[in-house]
C-alpha cells in the first residue's frame, strides 16, 4: 500500500485520518503545519499527501507549491482538504498544484475512493515514465549504432581524389546517412568519370541502396569501360537488386584524357547546366532523357551520352533535387528559376557559394527536408 502524509493543524482530524488510513493498510505520517509537511516530504518521501489549507506557520497553498517543486520527476498526488466551499478558493487549490480537493466534513468512502484513484494515476504515471526511459535508452543505443555505422559507411564510400581536377562540390545530408553519392575516378587511358547519384528517399535506406553503385563504378572505370557500358551495367545490376519502389537517379560526366570531349548522361536528375562565365549566361541545359537507374530493362534503357560544346572556363553544373526542392517556412520550393538566376548572378569561381547563400536566405530557419548535392566542374581545354 502507500505511504500517506496527513497535514492538518487539528490533532483530532489527524487522529481520525490516521485511523482510516491505517485500517485500509496504508502507512500514515503526520505534520501539523505546512513547513513541517515540507520537511517531512524531504525526509520520508511520502507517495500521497492529504493537505489541509488553513494552517499556522505555513498554509496549505504555500506548502503545495513548495512540495510540487521538490517532486522532480516523481508524481506525488496532493488532495486538498478544506472547510472552504467558495469556488474561487477551491480553484486556487488546483492552481497551486493540488491534484484534487475534498471539502470538510467529508465522507470516508469518498476520501478512500479519491486515494485509490490517486494510486491508479501514480501507477499509470510510473508506467509512462518507464516507457519513456526505455524509449530514450533505445534512442541512445540506436544513435550510437548509427554513428558507428556512419563511420564505417564513410570509409567504404570515401571519394577518390584526382589531382588537378577542377571540381567543386557541396553535399549536405538531411540525416546521418547521405542518400546522395559523388564518385570520381580516372580510367587507365586518362579519361575522367564523375558520377552523382540520388537514391530514393533519404537516410540509411537510401544510403544502403546507393552502396552497390560504388563497387560497380570503380571496377568498370579501372577496366577502361566506356560511359555507355558503365550506366548500362549499373542499370542492369540495380534492376536485379532493387525492390520495385526503389531506384537511383544519376548524372555521369565523362571527360576525355585530352580534355577536348565532354559528354554527359542524365537519368532522372534535374537538368545539367552549362554556364559560360565569359558571357555570364547559361548556354545549354541537358534534361533527363533517360529513366533512373534500376527501373527499366535493357530493351527500354537508353545508355547514350550527350556531347557538350564547351569552351575553356565554362562551368558544368549538376545537382540533386534537394537543391530546387529546398522549402521556406510556407512550404514554397526554392525552384529551378531561382536556382538559374543565382547561377547567372555569380562569377565562375563563386557559383556554388552564391547558390548556397541564396538558398539559405530563401529558406530562413526552415529545416532541411532532403539530401542536398551541388557539383560544379570547370572546363580546362
Amino acid at each position: 500500500m502507500s505511504k500517506v502524509l496527513i497535514v492538518d493543524d487539528d490533532s483530532v482530524n489527524r487522529m481520525i485520518l490516521n485511523g482510516m488510513l491505517t485500517k485500509a493498510g496504508h502507512e500514515a505520517l503526520q505534520a501539523e503545519n505546512g513547513q513541517l509537511a515540507v520537511d517531512c516530504f524531504k525526509q520520508e518521501k511520502p507517495e500521497i499527501i492529504l493537505m489541509d489549507i488553513m494552517m499556522p506557520v505555513m498554509n496549505g497553498y504555500e506548502a503545495i507549491k513548495l512540495i510540487k517543486e521538490l517532486t522532480e520527476d516523481r508524481y506525488v498526488p496532493i488532495i486538498a482538504l478544506t472547510a472552504m466551499s467558495d469556488e474561487e478558493e477551491l480553484a486556487k487549490c488546483l492552481e497551486c498544484g493540488a491534484d484534487d480537493f475534498l471539502t470538510k466534513p467529508f465522507s470516508k468512502i469518498v476520501l478512500m475512493a479519491k486515494i485509490q484513484a490517486a494510486i491508479r494515476m501514480q501507477d499509470l504515471y510510473s508506467t509512462i515514465r518507464q516507457q519513456r526511459d526505455q524509449i530514450e535508452l533505445n534512442r541512445q543505443i540506436l544513435e550510437e549504432e548509427q554513428q558507428k555505422a556512419s563511420k564505417i559507411y564513410a570509409r567504404m564510400t570515401k571519394k577518390s581524389q584526382i589531382h588537378g581536377l577542377t571540381l567543386r562540390y557541396h553535399m549536405s545530408p538531411m540525416s546521418l546517412f547521405n542518400g546522395d553519392m559523388l564518385l570520381s575516378s580516372q580510367s587507365p587511358n586518362g579519361d575522367t568519370y564523375i558520377f552523382l547519384g540520388d537514391a530514393t528517399g533519404h537516410g540509411l535506406p537510401a544510403a544502403i541502396g546507393a552502396f552497390p553503385v560504388r563497387n560497380i563504378f570503380y571496377s568498370m572505370v579501372e577496366k577502361g569501360c566506356s560511359g555507355t557500358d558503365i550506366v548500362s551495367e549499373l542499370n542492369r545490376k540495380l534492376v536485379e537488386i532493387f525492390p520495385v519502389e526503389f531506384f537511383l537517379c544519376g548524372v555521369l560526366l565523362v571527360i576525355s584524357a585530352d580534355k577536348q570531349t565532354y559528354s554527359v548522361w542524365n537519368g532522372g536528375m534535374p537538368d545539367v547546366v552549362l554556364y559560360r562565365s565569359a558571357e555570364n549566361k547559361i548556354i545549354v541545359k541537358v534534361p533527363s532523357l533517360n529513366l533512373p537507374l534500376g527501373i527499366g530493362s535493357e530493351d527500354i534503357f537508353i545508355p547514350e551520352l550527350v556531347k557538350l560544346d564547351v569552351e575553356n572556363d565554362d562551368s558544368i553544373i549538376f545537382y540533386s533535387d534537394g537543391v530546387t526542392e529546398a522549402a521556406d517556412s510556407d512550404g514554397e520550393y526554392y525552384g529551378e528559376a531561382r536556382f538559374l538566376t543565382a547561377i547567372e548572378a555569380s562569377s565562375q569561381s563563386q557559383v556554388i557559394d552564391t547558390v548556397l547563400k541564396d538558398i539559405k536566405q530563401f529558406c530562413g530557419t526552415s529545416s532541411q527536408s532532403d539530401d542536398v548535392s551541388l557539383i560544379e566542374y570547370t572546363v580546362e581545354k
